[in-house]
């Protein structure tokens, strides 16, 4: 080879070491997580994570910045060759398609995670005790000056500093070291390991949940593990289905959501979906749903009370437990146990929908058809179906058969999972979206509306004095011989029945409304009529439904009601300005109602329940104190 052959070569050392840093990583923790992956694909069932500090001096106080990262496991350890091979882009013992139930695959994870965050890694194995481990490692500089080998493993004792600190060193297992902190996220130990926690909790929350393995976080400071600052990663459920997690009070030790009916009464949440890879070969797609059971929305339900530290007059979005539920928005996307992502592009732009969860979990053998990267942080085909609005790429006449005829030969990508896709978002989502609106239908007083009973009683305020005036009906009378049970169980039946309310939610507005004596309820709830308004055929109660399928309940009801807690002056302004504008609309309606009826009997019927109605609104408003 001519010594100025270098000057020709397809890629520098420069571009190769840019092209290991700039791996796609979204952060620390993602990074982290390959380590972890490799240690318990070597069977470790105890993996320590360190993040060790120094102190650095500011100009007027002394701080703490993280300095080293290590991973150390118990696993079974590495021979030199498979050693030498770990820290080879594209090569591993992970490598390929052989039946082992193994997370890594692309044999990229050491070197590619570890030169995203450090410019040198080093990694100490063994089989036979520390005391015999083999090393070697990676540096980028000398990489940047032409190194093209790994180092061939040499015999070098685990540091006595990294065995003190260990609470699981075993006759075999691994130690990498990463050093030279350049990309690190977080600067202190403690903060980089919290930020860091619930990420992990999550991505390998089966294999915590089941005791396969289990992970310490410990913070070092001046060679000690820092007192009081280590802890044993949680798992981090996003379908709140798992008893023992990082769930803040009360549903960290009991689950926070139930499963959703999905058509197997023996395996309730579960539904599975046979899916052939590039081969032909079918595997098996297993779909999880779940929603949040009523007491983790709807505060004291019997034997099922709020912590005393909730926040008084906060709907459950604004508790502890319901900012983590924000946090895990989405689908989950587990990959061999090992969750790839949390995708939120599946999810609306509404704060209830956090309330549900859905996992979908596929095999290794799928990655080429679910999209997998080699980082293991995406999908990008499952992922681009959360966007996909099939409908609107049909042809002109073109049914769904004959669209993915059309995309089987065009070889599109995305068909082997159109099927799954749909199936997730009509079948699946959109009825617990339905369940979830309706769990806390009726319920204001939780939602930080500030009088959320006052029409109510208002209403109820009239209703009697009318009766006093001996204006009474036949519901009136027939509710005199109620007993309290009677009327409970009326209004909960209609509720439950008639408005898709959750029965545990139900009970709470009947039992409020029975406490406060009020004869006048109101709810929203979807109507399959023209009326903006129904009146249900109740008789121990006057309950108005109004029809949230009606364009009124979006200009008007909605607008005063959905107000966000965080609205400026400006938009208040905004929608009193819509509101008013709505209601003129209204008795505009109204009056081009009376000009078009030509009938004149018609007309006098209508024009008598415009005099009658204006009656009875002074009746219910004018002495209202509001």
């Amino acid at each position: 080879m001519s010594v100025h052959s270098d000057k020709y070569r397809i890629v520098s050392p420069e571009l190769t070491v840019k092209a290991m840093r700039d791996s796609g990583y979204k952060d620390t923790a993602h990074a982290l997580a390959e380590l972890i992956d490799n240690s318990i694909d070597a069977k470790a069932d105890l993996v320590e994570v360190f993040a060790c500090e120094a102190p650095v001096q500011l100009k007027t106080r002394v701080s703490y910045r993280v300095e080293e990262i290590a991973v150390l496991d118990n696993g079974h350890g590495m021979n030199a060759e498979t050693l030498r091979r770990s820290l080879k882009y594209g090569d591993g013992s992970g490598n390929g398609n052989d039946g082992e139930p193994r997370i890594g695959k692309f044999g990229m994870g050491l070197p590619n995670s570890s030169l995203s965050q450090c410019t040198q890694v080093e990694v100490w194995s063994w089989t036979n005790g520390p005391g015999n481990a083999l090393y070697t490692f990676l540096n980028l500089d000398q990489i940047r000056k032409g190194q093209e080998n790994v180092p061939d493993p040499e015999h070098k004792p685990v540091p006595e500093y990294w065995r003190r600190l260990s609470n699981g060193l075993d006759r075999s297992g691994t130690l990498v070291l990463w050093t030279d902190l350049d990309r690190v996220n977080w600067y202190g130990a403690a903060a980089t390991l919290r930020h860091t926690e619930e990420l992990i909790g999550r991505i390998y929350r089966k294999f915590l949940d089941t005791g396969r393995v289990q992970i310490r976080m410990a913070p070092v400071r001046d060679g000690q593990v820092i007192e009081g600052g280590e802890y044993y990663a949680a798992p981090n459920d996003p379908l709140y289905l798992m008893k023992e997690t990082c769930t803040p009070p009360p549903f960290n030790s009991k689950p926070m959501f139930q499963a959703f009916e999905l058509g197997d009464p023996e395996r309730p949440g579960f539904q599975s979906f046979q899916i052939a890879d590039k081969d032909g070969i079918r595997h098996t797609v297993t779909v999880r749903a779940a929603m949040a059971r009523p007491e983790a929305r709807i505060r004291d339900i019997p034997g099922h009370p709020w912590p005393q530290d909730a926040k008084s007059n906060k709907d459950a979005g604004h508790q502890k437990w319901g900012k983590h539920a924000e946090r895990n928005v989405g689908i989950s996307l587990i990959r061999e146990d090992r969750e790839l992502l949390l995708d939120s592009a599946w999810a609306e732009s509404d704060v209830r929908e956090r309330w549900w969860g859905v996992e979908v979990s596929f095999p290794k053998a799928l990655d080429d058809i679910f999209g997998v990267t080699n980082n293991k942080q995406s999908a990008t085909v499952f992922e681009s179906l959360a966007r996909l609005n099939w409908e609107a790429e049909l042809d002109e006449g073109e049914t769904y058969k004959a669209y993915k005829d059309r995309l089987k030969e065009l070889g599109d990508p995305r068909l082997p999972l159109i099927d799954l896709a749909n199936h997730i978002r009509t079948s699946l989502l959109r009825p617990m979206r339905a369940k979830i609106k309706a769990q806390t239908k009726g319920i204001r007083g939780d939602s930080g509306e500030r009088h959320p009973d006052r029409a109510a009683r208002q209403a109820t305020n009239a209703i009697r004095k009318r009766q006093e005036d001996g204006h009474t009906t036949k519901e009136d009378l027939a509710s005199r011989g109620q007993s309290e049970d009677e009327k409970r169980k009326e209004q909960v039946d209609n509720l439950v029945a008639r408005h898709h309310v959750d029965p545990a939610a139900a009970t709470k507005i009947v039992d409020h409304s029975l406490k406060l004596g009020l004869l006048a309820n109101w709810i929203t709830s979807s109507q399959d009529t023209e009326a903006f308004f129904t009146i249900d055929p109740m008789t121990s109660i006057l309950q108005v439904a109004f029809n949230s399928d009606h364009v009124l309940h979006g200009r008007l009801m909605a607008v005063m009601e959905e107000v966000p807690s965080d609205s400026s002056s400006e938009d208040l302004r905004e929608r009193l300005a819509q509101v008013a504008t709505t209601f003129q609309l209204l008795l505009f309606s109204w009056a081009r109602m009376e000009k078009e009826t030509s009938d004149p009997e018609r007309l006098k019927i209508v024009k008598d329940a415009r005099r009658d109605w204006g009656s009875y609104a002074r009746d219910f408003i004018e002495d209202g104190d509001f």
